[in-house]
């Protein structure tokens, strides 16, 4: 019985380290133009979010949309010529109000996480 615990210890310890680097290798949200609840006195220009790894852009996605949901963004995200985990949408003039980002991305391993954040200019 002590041989069999050791054996499934072992195995389970075996199976975390082959595991948790095929988990850690998901594109991950490190920062955000402007912050995640983020209150403005001037509306942003731009929304840019910035990766833990290359994205893949054919398969990026980013809208914004005000407090009704209607979207507002006019234009497709573009990567940044410099780093290939940033990326970039131009905003029309937006008003005073409440504002969610929404974002899909693929990273290099092909996975696509999704999230948003919110925003407030004044």
């Amino acid at each position: 019985m002590k041989i069999l615990r050791s054996l499934m210890a072992g195995a389970a310890l075996l199976a975390a380290a082959v595991v948790s680097p095929l988990a850690a290798a998901h594109a991950v949200l490190k920062a955000s133009e402007p912050q995640s609840g983020a209150v403005l006195a001037t509306p942003p220009q731009h929304i840019v979010l910035t990766f833990n790894e290359k994205i893949e852009h054919a398969f990026t996605s980013l809208t914004v949309s005000n407090a009704k949901g209607d979207k507002l963004d006019t234009g497709k995200a573009v990567p940044d010529a410099a780093n290939p985990a940033v990326v970039k949408l131009a905003m029309p003039a937006l008003g005073a109000g409440a504002y969610t980002v929404k974002w899909a991305v693929a990273g290099h391993d092909g996975h696509r996480r999704t999230g948003e954040f919110k925003f407030t200019v004044k």
